[in-house]
């Protein structure tokens, strides 16, 4: 069971669109320090069945921060080398992390490729390019699509499955259900005008 709502979520999207998923998989470098003593994990790692290429296997870190992902504070962040920003975002911005990541995909997947997402609650739209075409986070996770996803978008594909009968995945999408279901109306109304889309 996922207790952060984000990740509910972000699993939940990616059912929807056909894929299945396993949380919180662990891995670290193949090197000896304190460094790499201890494991990262990424939230999500899902595969659909059926299609082929990069977007059979998708992976997830969800930064679940109120104030949503700040692209260009954390690009200069990184730039600077600003441990806890290289920390939080390590398999992007730290190679060592990079290629133990992309090793552990290939040993539960078998596939070297995949679309790495860093999903949040909100980011400048301006920005994503910036973000998803970054030179660092290619040359580390090369072969790899980055993308940006937020919950807002999330929840207006997830709505679709209110109308459905069967449940839901998640607590939080049998409660978008049981918001439909007994007459209510699901809509999403962004009230930070600073992040807004």
């Amino acid at each position: 069971m996922i207790n952060d709502v984000l990740e509910q979520l972000a699993e939940d999207y990616f059912r929807h669109l056909g894929y299945f998923t396993q949380h919180n998989v662990k891995y670290r470098p193949n090197k000896k320090g304190s460094a790499y003593s201890v494991h990262s994990d990424v939230d999500i790692v899902a595969v659909h069945p059926k299609k082929k290429g990069i977007d059979r296997v998708i992976v997830v870190s969800c930064k679940s921060w109120h104030g949503g992902l700040h692209i260009t504070r954390e690009l200069k962040r990184l730039k600077e080398n600003y441990r806890r920003t290289r920390q939080t975002f390590r398999e992007l911005a730290m190679p060592v992390w990079s290629r133990a990541l992309k090793n552990k995909i290939r040993d539960i997947t078998n596939q070297k490729r995949f679309v790495f997402y860093i999903i949040c609650v909100s980011y400048d739209n301006r920005y994503k390019k910036m973000w998803e075409e970054n030179k660092v986070f290619k040359k580390n996770l090369s072969g790899c699509k980055i993308k940006l996803l937020d919950f807002k978008t999330m929840i207006e594909r997830i709505k679709e499955d209110a109308f459905s009968i069967t449940p839901a995945h998640s607590e939080l999408t049998r409660l978008l259900q049981f918001i439909n279901h007994s007459g209510g109306e699901i809509n999403y109304i962004l009230a930070n005008k600073k992040l807004k889309k």
